[in-house]
């Protein structure tokens, strides 16, 4: 029974993520969820207490789909260099494609949902883990010369978080994106000073 319960909870769950990806938050109702994953609306209360839960449940979801898709992207390189390029590559694009999860870090209306704070506080927390263990490794190889992981991994996050400008996003830029990206690196890794 319970096998059949959580089946049930995650079908209406991947129904709500397209609702709310194509409407937003504000704009969904349990009406649309209800009759788009073929329920009764009574019947979704049995499942989620309410709009903002499903909302939860979706963003949670698409919270552990990029977790799980960076870990497997940043496994297939083998040096430092490739895992931070490949990080920040993921970070400029993939976070935008999790509509969903994208709303919650960044949209203000959404922040007084007391489960709002915490998904961005844990997302801030593991990405910091995942810049700081590639910079440590590339410190222990001799690939990078930093003083502090921990102090790289906060202005390497910072730095993706600011850069999620339309400049990366627009589709008017999409063709300079590639060579944007390589001197984002190149600035990152070499600085600006001439050497």
């Amino acid at each position: 029974m319970v096998v059949v319960k959580e089946e049930i909870r995650a079908q209406i769950v991947l129904v709500a993520r397209k609702i709310f990806t194509r409407y937003g938050f504000r704009k969904t109702t349990m009406e649309e969820i209800a009759v788009a994953s073929r329920k009764g609306k009574s019947s979704l209360y049995y499942y989620f207490h309410s709009k903002v839960d499903i909302f939860k449940a979706v963003v949670e979801n698409e919270a552990d789909e990029l977790k799980e898709r960076l870990g497997k992207a940043i496994k297939k390189d083998a040096s430092p260099i490739d895992k931070l390029k490949t990080y920040i590559q993921f970070r400029l694009h993939h976070v935008r494609t999790m509509e969903n999860f994208y709303a919650a870090l960044n949209e203000e209306y959404l922040s007084h949902m007391d489960f709002i704070l915490e998904i961005r506080k844990q997302f801030d927390r593991e990405e910091l883990e995942v810049v700081r263990e590639i910079l440590d490794e590339g410190m222990h190889d001799g690939t990078f010369q930093i003083n502090s992981s921990e102090i790289g991994a906060i202005a390497i996050a910072t730095m993706m978080k600011s850069l999620e400008l339309p400049l990366f996003l627009s589709s008017e830029h999409k063709a300079d994106r590639g060579e944007l990206l390589d001197d984002l690196i190149r600035v990152l890794f070499y600085g600006i000073i001439k050497r």
